[in-house]
Protein backbone atom coordinates (compact mmCIF):
# COMPACT_ATOMS: atom_id res chain seq x y z
CA UNK A 1 0.00 0.00 0.00
CA UNK A 2 1.20 3.94 -0.65
CA UNK A 3 1.99 5.95 2.30
CA UNK A 4 -1.12 8.11 3.64
CA UNK A 5 -0.66 11.10 1.95
CA UNK A 6 -3.77 12.86 1.70
CA UNK A 7 -4.80 14.67 -1.44
CA UNK A 8 -7.59 16.69 -2.76
CA UNK A 9 -9.29 15.56 -6.02
CA UNK A 10 -12.32 16.67 -7.93
CA UNK A 11 -15.18 13.91 -8.02
CA UNK A 12 -15.80 13.69 -11.20
CA UNK A 13 -12.34 12.88 -11.90
CA UNK A 14 -12.91 9.32 -10.17
CA UNK A 15 -14.57 6.20 -11.29
CA UNK A 16 -17.11 4.25 -8.87
CA UNK A 17 -16.35 0.66 -10.02
CA UNK A 18 -17.45 -2.18 -8.38
CA UNK A 19 -19.17 -1.35 -4.68
CA UNK A 20 -19.56 -4.41 -2.22
CA UNK A 21 -22.06 -2.83 -0.40
CA UNK A 22 -25.96 -0.66 -0.84
CA UNK A 23 -25.90 2.97 -1.90
CA UNK A 24 -27.86 5.56 0.35
CA UNK A 25 -29.44 8.43 -1.02
CA UNK A 26 -30.02 9.90 2.10
CA UNK A 27 -26.94 9.46 3.48
CA UNK A 28 -24.99 10.95 1.00
CA UNK A 29 -26.67 13.58 1.13
CA UNK A 30 -26.64 14.51 4.67
CA UNK A 31 -22.63 13.30 4.75
CA UNK A 32 -22.54 15.79 1.98
CA UNK A 33 -23.91 18.49 3.99
CA UNK A 34 -21.56 17.70 7.24
CA UNK A 35 -18.78 17.45 4.90
CA UNK A 36 -19.57 21.31 3.85
CA UNK A 37 -20.49 22.98 7.19
CA UNK A 38 -17.24 21.23 9.15
CA UNK A 39 -14.93 19.31 6.67
CA UNK A 40 -13.82 16.39 5.41
CA UNK A 41 -11.95 14.22 7.88
CA UNK A 42 -12.07 11.24 7.05
CA UNK A 43 -10.39 11.02 3.49
CA UNK A 44 -11.64 8.29 1.14
CA UNK A 45 -9.22 5.77 -0.73
CA UNK A 46 -8.73 5.72 -4.47
CA UNK A 47 -6.65 3.90 -7.32
CA UNK A 48 -5.07 5.00 -10.05
CA UNK A 49 -6.96 4.28 -13.34
CA UNK A 50 -6.06 2.19 -15.58
CA UNK A 51 -6.43 2.24 -19.09
CA UNK A 52 -9.75 2.95 -20.32
CA UNK A 53 -11.02 3.74 -16.58
CA UNK A 54 -11.29 7.44 -14.75
CA UNK A 55 -7.84 8.83 -13.80
CA UNK A 56 -8.88 7.87 -10.45
CA UNK A 57 -11.21 4.71 -9.18
CA UNK A 58 -12.80 4.12 -5.48
CA UNK A 59 -12.01 2.13 -3.33
CA UNK A 60 -13.49 2.74 -0.18
CA UNK A 61 -16.24 5.98 0.49
CA UNK A 62 -18.71 6.13 -1.59
CA UNK A 63 -21.05 8.48 0.38
CA UNK A 64 -18.58 10.95 1.12
CA UNK A 65 -17.68 10.65 -2.76
CA UNK A 66 -20.96 11.05 -3.56
CA UNK A 67 -21.90 13.75 -0.87
CA UNK A 68 -18.84 16.27 -1.71
CA UNK A 69 -19.97 15.84 -5.46
CA UNK A 70 -24.03 17.09 -4.45
CA UNK A 71 -22.36 20.03 -2.64
CA UNK A 72 -19.88 20.72 -5.63
CA UNK A 73 -16.77 20.13 -2.69
CA UNK A 74 -13.39 18.56 -3.58
CA UNK A 75 -12.52 15.22 -2.14
CA UNK A 76 -9.82 14.43 0.21
CA UNK A 77 -8.68 11.20 -0.22
CA UNK A 78 -5.52 8.26 0.00
CA UNK A 79 -4.04 6.83 -2.73
CA UNK A 80 -3.47 2.96 -2.14
CA UNK A 81 -2.04 0.39 -4.13
CA UNK A 82 -2.49 -3.63 -4.54
CA UNK A 83 -3.69 -6.42 -7.01
CA UNK A 84 -7.65 -6.70 -7.01
CA UNK A 85 -7.90 -8.84 -4.18
CA UNK A 86 -5.94 -6.37 -1.91
CA UNK A 87 -7.90 -3.59 -2.84
CA UNK A 88 -11.16 -5.69 -2.17
CA UNK A 89 -9.14 -6.30 1.63
CA UNK A 90 -9.46 -2.61 2.12
CA UNK A 91 -13.06 -1.76 1.09
CA UNK A 92 -13.78 -4.76 3.12
CA UNK A 93 -11.78 -3.82 6.26
CA UNK A 94 -12.68 -0.46 6.26
CA UNK A 95 -16.69 -0.96 6.19
CA UNK A 96 -16.89 -4.09 8.09
CA UNK A 97 -17.45 -2.33 11.76
CA UNK A 98 -19.53 0.36 10.91
CA UNK A 99 -22.29 0.19 13.37
CA UNK A 100 -24.82 2.04 10.99
CA UNK A 101 -24.95 -1.38 8.30
CA UNK A 102 -28.12 -3.69 8.61
CA UNK A 103 -27.61 -7.36 8.61
CA UNK A 104 -27.80 -7.86 4.64
CA UNK A 105 -25.60 -5.28 4.37
CA UNK A 106 -22.99 -6.66 6.89
CA UNK A 107 -23.71 -9.98 5.46
CA UNK A 108 -22.04 -8.87 1.89
CA UNK A 109 -19.09 -7.01 4.10
CA UNK A 110 -18.64 -11.02 5.54
CA UNK A 111 -18.70 -12.66 2.50
CA UNK A 112 -16.68 -10.52 1.24
CA UNK A 113 -13.69 -10.73 3.61
CA UNK A 114 -14.12 -14.88 3.59
CA UNK A 115 -13.09 -14.70 -0.48
CA UNK A 116 -10.27 -12.51 0.51
CA UNK A 117 -9.16 -14.91 2.85
CA UNK A 118 -10.00 -17.98 1.12
CA UNK A 119 -8.61 -16.46 -2.19
CA UNK A 120 -5.14 -15.48 -0.54
CA UNK A 121 -5.18 -19.22 0.95
CA UNK A 122 -5.88 -20.76 -2.50
CA UNK A 123 -2.71 -19.42 -3.72
CA UNK A 124 -0.85 -21.44 -1.60
CA UNK A 125 -1.34 -23.34 1.67
CA UNK A 126 2.04 -21.35 3.00
CA UNK A 127 2.22 -22.71 6.72
CA UNK A 128 -1.03 -24.77 7.11
CA UNK A 129 -0.75 -27.93 8.77
CA UNK A 130 -1.90 -31.17 7.59
CA UNK A 131 -5.21 -30.72 9.31
CA UNK A 132 -5.99 -27.34 8.28
CA UNK A 133 -4.90 -28.65 4.38
CA UNK A 134 -7.54 -31.69 4.64
CA UNK A 135 -10.26 -28.93 5.82
CA UNK A 136 -9.66 -26.96 3.32
CA UNK A 137 -10.01 -30.04 0.73
CA UNK A 138 -13.56 -31.18 2.64
CA UNK A 139 -14.67 -27.80 2.39
CA UNK A 140 -13.89 -27.64 -1.30
CA UNK A 141 -15.40 -31.12 -2.38
CA UNK A 142 -18.84 -30.46 0.44
CA UNK A 143 -19.89 -26.81 -0.78
CA UNK A 144 -20.52 -28.43 -4.29
CA UNK A 145 -22.76 -30.50 -3.36
CA UNK A 146 -26.21 -29.66 -3.95
CA UNK A 147 -27.95 -31.59 -1.05
CA UNK A 148 -26.18 -29.29 1.39
CA UNK A 149 -28.73 -26.88 2.04
CA UNK A 150 -27.89 -23.27 2.99
CA UNK A 151 -27.64 -23.61 6.45
CA UNK A 152 -25.06 -26.61 6.19
CA UNK A 153 -23.17 -25.05 4.02
CA UNK A 154 -22.85 -21.79 6.38
CA UNK A 155 -21.43 -24.00 8.65
CA UNK A 156 -18.93 -25.26 6.54
CA UNK A 157 -17.81 -21.96 5.14
CA UNK A 158 -17.46 -20.64 8.30
CA UNK A 159 -15.59 -23.62 9.67
CA UNK A 160 -12.97 -22.98 6.08
CA UNK A 161 -12.56 -19.32 6.92
CA UNK A 162 -11.55 -20.11 10.43
CA UNK A 163 -8.87 -22.55 9.04
CA UNK A 164 -7.43 -20.20 6.24
CA UNK A 165 -7.59 -17.37 8.49
CA UNK A 166 -5.24 -19.67 11.01
CA UNK A 167 -3.24 -20.99 8.57
CA UNK A 168 -2.40 -16.94 6.55
CA UNK A 169 -2.01 -15.10 10.11
CA UNK A 170 -0.74 -17.97 12.63
CA UNK A 171 -4.42 -17.29 14.78
CA UNK A 172 -5.61 -20.05 16.30
CA UNK A 173 -8.85 -18.48 17.38
CA UNK A 174 -11.78 -19.20 14.63
CA UNK A 175 -12.69 -16.70 11.50
CA UNK A 176 -15.00 -14.99 13.85
CA UNK A 177 -12.45 -13.69 16.32
CA UNK A 178 -10.54 -11.97 13.37
CA UNK A 179 -13.53 -10.14 12.21
CA UNK A 180 -14.37 -9.15 15.58
CA UNK A 181 -17.80 -11.09 16.03
CA UNK A 182 -19.34 -14.73 17.80
CA UNK A 183 -18.90 -17.97 15.44
CA UNK A 184 -22.67 -17.87 15.93
CA UNK A 185 -22.83 -13.98 14.20
CA UNK A 186 -20.23 -15.67 11.53
CA UNK A 187 -22.55 -18.33 10.70
CA UNK A 188 -25.64 -16.16 10.57
CA UNK A 189 -24.09 -13.32 8.05
CA UNK A 190 -22.78 -16.49 5.63
CA UNK A 191 -26.44 -18.44 5.74
CA UNK A 192 -28.02 -14.83 4.85
CA UNK A 193 -26.07 -14.24 2.06
CA UNK A 194 -26.13 -17.70 0.71
CA UNK A 195 -30.28 -17.76 1.67
CA UNK A 196 -31.28 -14.16 0.82
CA UNK A 197 -28.54 -12.39 -1.53
CA UNK A 198 -27.28 -15.20 -3.79
CA UNK A 199 -30.95 -16.69 -4.83
CA UNK A 200 -33.03 -13.47 -4.46
CA UNK A 201 -30.45 -10.91 -6.12
CA UNK A 202 -33.60 -8.87 -7.33
CA UNK A 203 -35.20 -8.70 -3.61
CA UNK A 204 -32.11 -8.32 -1.05
CA UNK A 205 -31.77 -4.32 -1.21
CA UNK A 206 -35.23 -3.67 -1.35
CA UNK A 207 -35.47 -5.75 1.68
CA UNK A 208 -32.44 -4.17 3.11
CA UNK A 209 -34.03 -0.77 3.45
CA UNK A 210 -37.49 -2.54 4.95
CA UNK A 211 -38.03 -2.16 8.76
CA UNK A 212 -38.36 -6.34 8.84
CA UNK A 213 -34.38 -6.08 6.73
CA UNK A 214 -32.90 -3.91 9.79
CA UNK A 215 -32.78 -6.61 12.08
CA UNK A 216 -30.81 -10.23 12.38
CA UNK A 217 -33.05 -11.77 14.10
CA UNK A 218 -36.05 -11.13 11.40
CA UNK A 219 -33.85 -11.51 8.64
CA UNK A 220 -32.81 -15.18 9.62
CA UNK A 221 -35.95 -15.88 9.84
CA UNK A 222 -36.70 -15.17 6.37
CA UNK A 223 -33.40 -17.36 5.42
CA UNK A 224 -35.10 -20.12 7.36
CA UNK A 225 -37.85 -20.56 5.17
CA UNK A 226 -36.84 -23.48 3.78
CA UNK A 227 -38.15 -23.44 0.02
CA UNK A 228 -36.65 -20.41 -2.32
CA UNK A 229 -39.71 -19.75 -3.73
CA UNK A 230 -41.50 -19.52 -0.23
CA UNK A 231 -39.20 -17.39 0.82
CA UNK A 232 -39.13 -15.32 -2.22
CA UNK A 233 -43.39 -15.07 -2.22
CA UNK A 234 -42.75 -14.19 1.66
CA UNK A 235 -40.48 -11.10 0.63
CA UNK A 236 -42.33 -9.85 -2.11
CA UNK A 237 -45.44 -9.38 0.55
CA UNK A 238 -43.60 -7.92 2.66
CA UNK A 239 -42.69 -5.68 0.41
CA UNK A 240 -45.98 -5.04 -0.85
CA UNK A 241 -47.95 -4.48 2.17
CA UNK A 242 -47.56 -1.64 4.70
CA UNK A 243 -44.68 -1.82 7.03
CA UNK A 244 -46.64 -3.13 10.16
CA UNK A 245 -47.08 -6.92 8.53
CA UNK A 246 -45.23 -9.19 10.49
CA UNK A 247 -43.41 -12.36 8.46
CA UNK A 248 -46.09 -14.70 9.87
CA UNK A 249 -49.23 -13.10 8.55
CA UNK A 250 -47.04 -12.68 5.30
CA UNK A 251 -46.74 -16.56 5.33
CA UNK A 252 -49.96 -16.49 6.20
CA UNK A 253 -50.82 -14.32 3.53
CA UNK A 254 -49.27 -16.48 0.46
CA UNK A 255 -50.34 -20.01 1.75
CA UNK A 256 -47.46 -21.23 4.42
CA UNK A 257 -49.06 -23.16 6.97
CA UNK A 258 -47.37 -22.81 10.36
CA UNK A 259 -45.43 -25.62 11.59
CA UNK A 260 -46.92 -28.12 13.34
CA UNK A 261 -47.37 -28.10 17.62
CA UNK A 262 -44.67 -30.06 19.60
CA UNK A 263 -45.58 -33.64 20.86
CA UNK A 264 -46.13 -33.52 24.27
CA UNK A 265 -42.67 -33.51 26.40
CA UNK A 266 -41.68 -35.96 28.89
CA UNK A 267 -38.84 -37.04 30.65
CA UNK A 268 -35.57 -34.01 30.46
CA UNK A 269 -37.48 -32.59 28.03
CA UNK A 270 -40.11 -32.07 30.42
CA UNK A 271 -37.81 -30.72 33.14
CA UNK A 272 -36.50 -27.98 30.67
CA UNK A 273 -40.18 -26.98 29.63
CA UNK A 274 -41.04 -26.41 33.43
CA UNK A 275 -37.53 -24.94 34.19
CA UNK A 276 -37.88 -22.33 31.19
CA UNK A 277 -41.55 -21.68 32.00
CA UNK A 278 -40.59 -20.66 35.15
CA UNK A 279 -37.97 -18.74 34.61
CA UNK A 280 -39.77 -16.67 32.08
CA UNK A 281 -41.81 -15.04 34.70
CA UNK A 282 -38.86 -14.15 36.50
CA UNK A 283 -38.48 -9.61 36.53
CA UNK A 284 -35.56 -7.97 34.99
CA UNK A 285 -35.26 -7.22 39.02
CA UNK A 286 -35.50 -11.01 40.03
CA UNK A 287 -33.46 -12.22 37.32
CA UNK A 288 -30.24 -9.69 38.67
CA UNK A 289 -31.20 -11.50 42.50
CA UNK A 290 -31.23 -15.63 40.75
CA UNK A 291 -28.11 -14.96 39.12
CA UNK A 292 -25.98 -15.68 41.50
CA UNK A 293 -27.99 -18.81 42.73
CA UNK A 294 -28.58 -19.84 38.92
CA UNK A 295 -24.48 -19.70 38.41
CA UNK A 296 -23.88 -21.54 41.59
CA UNK A 297 -26.96 -24.57 40.57
CA UNK A 298 -25.13 -25.36 37.39
CA UNK A 299 -23.02 -28.68 36.83
CA UNK A 300 -19.43 -27.87 36.83
CA UNK A 301 -19.66 -29.91 33.75
CA UNK A 302 -22.18 -27.69 31.72
CA UNK A 303 -20.86 -24.52 32.94
CA UNK A 304 -18.23 -24.15 29.57
CA UNK A 305 -21.70 -24.93 27.49
CA UNK A 306 -23.72 -22.47 29.66
CA UNK A 307 -20.86 -19.86 29.50
CA UNK A 308 -20.44 -20.05 25.30
CA UNK A 309 -24.56 -19.83 25.09
CA UNK A 310 -24.30 -16.64 27.17
CA UNK A 311 -21.48 -15.23 25.09
CA UNK A 312 -23.63 -16.25 22.03
CA UNK A 313 -26.62 -14.69 23.05
CA UNK A 314 -24.78 -11.38 24.09
CA UNK A 315 -23.19 -10.70 20.80
CA UNK A 316 -26.82 -11.64 19.01
CA UNK A 317 -28.03 -9.24 21.20
CA UNK A 318 -25.00 -6.34 20.60
CA UNK A 319 -25.79 -7.65 16.76
CA UNK A 320 -29.19 -6.80 16.44
CA UNK A 321 -29.08 -3.17 18.58
CA UNK A 322 -25.98 -2.37 15.90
Amino acid sequence: MAGDTIIELEPNTIGQGNRIGLFWADKAKAMGALMKRDGQNDPIKVRKGRKGEEPWVLVAGLHRLVGAMLEGLKVKAIVVEGDALQLRLVEASENMHRRDFGPIEKALFVRALADVYEEQFRKGYGDASDQEIGQRKRWEAERGLVQNGAEKLAEIEADNSAATIAALYGWQDQAASALGMSPRSLRDYLFIHRAIIVPLPDHYEDLARHPIGERRKTVMELAEIGDVENRRAVIDCLLEYPAGLTIAAAKEIVGIKAAAAKGKATGQSKFMDNAGSNLDRLSESGWRQFAPRLAAAIKPSALREVRDAIDARLAEIEGDNA
